[in-house]
């Protein structure tokens, strides 16, 4: 065993909180974290070793999107060197609008046909924006609004008591949403706490982590 639940006890002595666009050096390293746009909170880092300066960064998105501000480019600074996650690098996506229309007339369909759509996601970020998309399609179309949405992940749930807290870390759009009322207090969308809740009766909509429909409630609904 590499380490145990005491070592991990013993670690959160040593963190120390670093705002956004706050310098910091140890041992003449220099670095500064920025907006990544991928999750909320999720940062990449400028590095500067020696003079020479190296942008990192894990997952990012260029491309701001329901609830988040696209990564920022740190000004006034071009990095000699680049350290990127790529696992979409050579890819073309389609623009953000027409993946959201795809997206919302597919689940449109099916339960206008009397089905049930199974979405699996992973209960932080991407969950969070379906859920943003889906309850405005649901309040602009009255036709579903008999029509259940159900996100059945305790994580999820968990991570939204974080995201009603932290909105004013998003982008304009949601901050300006704020100073009216939650936009992550959903009108058309419900928790599943459990499958004993489950109305099994009708269309609907489920939301269920984790994203590789491995687990429970995601085998049940599946089959």
């Amino acid at each position: 065993m590499l380490y145990d639940e005491k070592d991990v006890l013993r670690s959160h002595e040593k963190i120390e909180a670093v705002d956004f666009h706050q310098e910091v050096e140890v041992d003449g390293i220099k670095f500064t974290p920025y907006n990544a746009g991928h999750v909320l909170g999720a940062a990449m880092f400028l590095i500067e070793i020696a003079g020479v300066r190296v942008l990192y960064t894990g997952d990012y998105s260029r491309e701001e999107d329901r609830h988040l501000m696209a990564a920022e480019k740190p000004p006034n600074v071009v990095p000699d060197v680049l350290i990127a996650e790529s696992t979409y690098g050579v890819q073309h996506h389609r623009p953000r609008v027409e993946r959201e229309a795809i997206f919302t007339s597919t689940v449109h369909d099916v339960v206008q046909r009397g089905g049930r759509c199974l979405i699996p996601v992973f209960a932080l970020g991407r969950a969070q924006e379906l859920l943003l998309i889906l309850d405005e399609y649901w309040q602009s179309h009255p036709e579903l609004h008999n029509v259940p949405i159900y996100y059945a992940s305790s994580l999820a749930k968990k991570c939204m008591t974080v995201y009603q807290t932290f909105s004013n870390m998003m982008n304009e759009r949601i901050r300006k949403q704020s100073k009216i009322s939650n936009p992550f207090q959903f009108k058309h969308i419900s928790n599943l706490k459990s499958m004993s809740h489950f109305d099994d009766v009708g269309p609907c909509v489920m939301m269920a982590s984790p994203g590789m429909l491995q687990v429970y409630p995601l085998l049940y609904l599946h089959f």
